[in-house]
C-alpha cells in the first residue's frame, strides 16, 4: 500500500500543472492635499438653481423650528429692535442733550429705527451664514450638493425675519410723514444692494468660521462695534453739521466715508429720513449757517459706490467659499 501510494504521488508530481491566471494589479489610492480651486461654474450654478427650493424650504423650516411663524415669535422680532432703538434714543437724545418735544422727538426716533432695522438685517445675514456650515455638518458629510445652498437658505431666513419689522416701521413712518412720496421706491434697489453685500460677507465668514471656530463667538462683538462706527446711531449729515460747527474732528467724517457699509446706510437715511443736517430737516439756520431742505432722493454716487462694494463683497466671498468647498467635510 505504501508503494502504490508513493507511485501515485510521484505520478501526480510529474503531471504538467496549468498555470494560474495572473492576478489583477492592486489599485493604490494616493490621497493628496486639496488644491484650492473653483469648480466648473456652469454645472455648479445649474445645480444650485435646480435645488433652489431646498434653500427656501430649509429657511421656512428653520423659522418654524424656532417658533417665528407664530404671533408671539414675530412680535419678538419686532419688539427686540424697537426696545434697542428706544435705549439708543435715550442715550443719543436725552442724555446727549439733543432731545426735542413732540414731532422732533418722533422724527429722531424714526431716524434711529431706519438705521437700526437696516443694520440688524445685515447683521442677521452675516451671523446666520457664519454658522450655516458648522451647523449643517451631517448634511455635508452624508449628502452631495452645492454647499452654497446653506448660507443661501440662512439669507432667506434673515429676509423672512426682516419683513415683519418693515410693517412696524411703515406705521411709524406714515405717522410722522402723513404721506408717501414716489421717491420711496428707491428702497427696492437699496435693499437688493444691501442683500448682495450682506450675502457676500456671509459667505466669507461661513468659510472662515470653519477654520477658526472661535469666530462664531467673536463675530457678534465685531458686528456690534461695526454698528457704532457706521452712520446708524448718527447719520452722516448730522456728523457733517457737527464737523462744520467744529464740534467733531474731521477724521470722523473721513472714517464714515471710507466705511463700505456707509453708502448703503446713507441711501436708506436719504430715501426715508432725508439728507439734511438733522433728521427730517425742512430748512433753516443752524449756528449762523443756512441749510437747505432735506432731499429724499439718494445721490447716484452713493448708489454706485454701494453697488460696487456689494459686487466686490460677493465676488471675494463666493471665491473664498467655493474654492474651499471640497475641504468642508474633512474639516468638519
Amino acid at each position: 500500500m505504501a508503494t502504490a501510494t508513493s507511485e501515485t504521488g510521484s505520478l501526480e508530481d510529474t503531471r504538467p500543472k496549468t498555470p494560474e491566471p495572473p492576478r489583477p494589479a492592486e489599485q493604490v489610492h494616493v490621497f493628496e492635499p486639496y488644491r484650492y480651486a473653483l469648480p466648473k461654474l456652469g454645472p455648479y450654478f445649474r445645480d444650485v438653481w435646480a435645488r433652489r427650493q431646498f434653500a427656501t424650504h430649509m429657511a421656512s423650516s428653520t423659522l418654524k423650528g424656532q417658533h417665528f411663524d407664530s404671533f408671539f415669535g414675530q412680535f419678538w422680532l419686532v419688539l427686540n429692535p424697537m426696545l434697542l432703538a428706544l435705549v439708543y434714543f435715550l442715550l443719543t437724545s436725552v442724555l446727549g442733550g439733543q432731545s426735542g418735544a413732540g414731532t422732533s422727538a418722533m422724527n429722531h426716533f424714526v431716524g434711529l429705527l431706519t438705521g437700526l432695522f437696516a443694520f440688524f438685517y445685515t447683521r442677521n445675514v452675516i451671523q446666520f451664514a457664519a454658522s450655516s456650515i458648522t451647523g449643517g455638518g451631517k448634511m455635508i458629510i452624508n449628502m452631495s450638493f452645492p454647499k452654497i445652498l446653506l448660507p443661501l437658505s440662512t439669507t432667506f431666513t434673515a429676509m423672512l425675519t426682516y419683513f415683519p419689522t418693515l410693517l412696524v416701521y411703515a406705521c411709524f413712518y406714515i405717522g410722522v410723514h402723513h404721506s408717501v412720496a414716489i421717491g420711496i421706491l428707491w428702497i427696492i434697489p437699496i435693499f437688493i444692494i444691501q442683500t448682495v453685500f450682506s450675502f457676500g460677507l456671509g459667505l466669507l465668514f461661513a468659510a472662515v468660521t470653519l477654520y477658526f471656530r472661535d469666530m462664531s463667538t467673536l463675530l457678534p462683538y465685531v458686528l456690534r462695534i461695526w454698528m457704532y462706527i457706521t452712520p446708524v446711531l448718527f447719520s452722516l449729515s448730522y456728523v457733517k453739521s457737527e464737523v462744520a460747527a467744529n464740534k467733531l474732528p474731521h477724521a470722523i467724517e473721513a472714517f464714515y466715508k471710507w466705511d463700505p457699509f456707509s453708502p448703503i446706510i446713507n441711501s436708506w437715511n436719504t430715501a426715508l429720513v432725508g439728507d439734511g443736517p438733522r433728521p427730517f430737516w425742512k430748512g433753516g439756520i443752524i449756528n449762523g449757517h443756512y441749510y437747505a431742505a432735506a432731499s429724499y432722493t439718494p445721490q447716484m454716487t452713493e448708489i454706485l459706490i454701494g453697488a460696487g462694494c456689494a459686487v466686490i463683497a460677493l465676488v471675494v466671498g463666493a471665491w473664498y467659499f467655493m474654492s474651499r468647498e471640497r475641504e468642508f467635510a474633512v474639516r468638519l
